[in-house]
């Protein structure tokens, strides 16, 4: 047996009870504490994978986390989310993982990614690593809303998760804000991802239903068993087995999510390759660099060329920020604010500027961007203001695309240039 800070759990051996994104109601967490507690499961350590406050109520975080430690009796350990603006609790039984860095239970070793991106070491004799963070790696169980997701994109998971899943190789992967997918695990390339949101889930009459996960590590096998307050143990009706659901509900998540759950191992991609950015009007070269992408942490090929273009996209504004000035990535939506002339329709959508822009209504400048846009969908325009000695400002207007494009269009960077913008093209080669 071993102790940390008042917790026994047993040698080789860590059983968890993990939950997130609370948002700051202390009345459904005291609600949960009660259900656990009536439920009696058996765990060793609470788990809290971020959002448990809010910043509209202060000092919500720090009450719902002494909470949890005082009424279920057990250390609780976890990692701030979007929603926790507050400093580290004060608690004798409240662990903040990115103060403690990496505790070890024998040789499991549970560590946690909140506010801090760089990994720790893996000591020795570690034989399970248990990665906590609160943001989803990208493209996996990460569904979200716009307002979160990088680049409009579908996902709200963070790449940087995914190098540090790359790195510590964990046998399960905690973590919650991707509401849509919470209450949902998946094995993937050795890893068990357990998405934990949310436990502030309410049913239509507002009674609270939020899930929670128990995690059994043993080795390097891993069991979730999925739990709901006010859940009852029933048969799905989509996979025949008998889960623990709301009582209103006839499937469980897995099924309810079955056609979004799916990923693909990728074994044709590569996972190192060398960039270069250049000037296509001359050809020099501006910037070579190696990109490591973690491609075993990438749910499928399409998410693969998503975090391609975020890699590529953070080289090129590093590069041209290199001399303390800012950049700006202008969305495909402020293109068409920004650069159509004219009256044209509001009501005209991006699709018909694409294939069919004409300069006399909407003006040459937006319609030779719709020309690199039809070429290159992954496209950027960037915008970059600087400021001389005597603090006027100018603007930099640079379109960035895939340097492949030229063969077929030569005359695509003259084209650009003569119109005012600085073409940038980059090329990508496996090493």
């Amino acid at each position: 047996m071993l102790t940390h800070g008042g917790a026994v759990v047993r040698l080789g051996r860590l059983r968890m009870l993990a939950l997130s994104d609370v948002h700051g109601k202390e009345d459904i967490a005291l609600k949960f504490i009660d259900w656990v507690k009536r439920e009696s499961v058996s765990y060793d350590i609470v788990v809290a994978a971020g959002d448990i406050g809010n910043p509209q109520r202060p000092g919500s975080m720090c009450r719902i986390l002494r909470a949890l430690a005082e009424g279920l009796g057990k250390n609780v350990y976890y990692v701030k989310g979007n929603w926790d603006v507050e400093n580290s609790c004060s608690d004798a039984r409240v662990f903040d993982l990115d103060s403690t860095g990496p505790i070890l239970f024998g040789d499991v070793m549970l560590v946690g990614h909140g506010r801090r991106a760089e990994p720790y070491e893996v000591p020795r004799g570690v034989r399970s690593v248990v990665l906590v963070t609160h943001y989803p790696p990208f493209s996996v169980l990460d569904k979200g809303k716009l307002i979160d997701s990088y680049k409009h994109s579908p996902h709200a998971g963070v790449p940087e998760v995914n190098y540090l899943v790359r790195l510590y190789k964990p046998v399960v992967h905690i973590f919650g804000h991707s509401h849509s997918f919470g209450g949902l695990d998946v094995e993937f390339n050795g890893v068990r991802y357990v998405n934990v949101a949310r436990l502030d889930r309410l049913a239509k009459n507002g009674e609270p239903i939020g899930n929670y996960a128990i995690i059994d590590v043993s080795g390097s096998s891993v069991r979730v068993e999925w739990r709901f307050i006010n859940g009852v143990w029933k048969k799905c009706s989509g996979c025949g087995r008998v889960v623990h659901i709301p009582d209103k509900w006839s499937l469980c998540r897995k099924c309810a999510n079955k056609s979004e759950l799916k990923v693909a191992k990728l074994s044709d991609v590569p996972d190192r390759l060398l960039f270069k950015l250049k000037d296509p009007l001359n050809g020099a070269v501006l910037l070579s660099s190696e990109l490591s992408i973690p491609s075993t942490t990438i749910g499928d090929k399409a998410a693969y060329e998503d975090f391609l273009e975020l890699m590529v996209l953070r080289k090129v504004k590093s590069y041209l920020q290199s001399d303390g000035f800012k950049v700006l990535d202008v969305s495909k939506e402020k293109v068409l604010e920004f650069y159509r002339t004219g009256d044209a329709g509001s009501l005209t959508p991006f699709s018909e500027y694409l294939f069919a822009c004409k300069a006399s209504e909407s003006g040459e400048r937006l319609c030779a961007l719709m020309k690199v846009f039809s070429v290159d969908k992954r496209a950027h325009v960037l915008w970059k203001v600087v400021r001389d000695q005597n603090g006027s400002a100018s603007m930099r207007e640079y379109i960035v695309f895939d340097g492949r494009v030229l063969a077929e269009h030569p005359n695509l960077a003259e084209d650009l240039s003569r119109l005012g913008f600085i073409p940038l093209a980059y090329t990508l080669e496996a090493l």
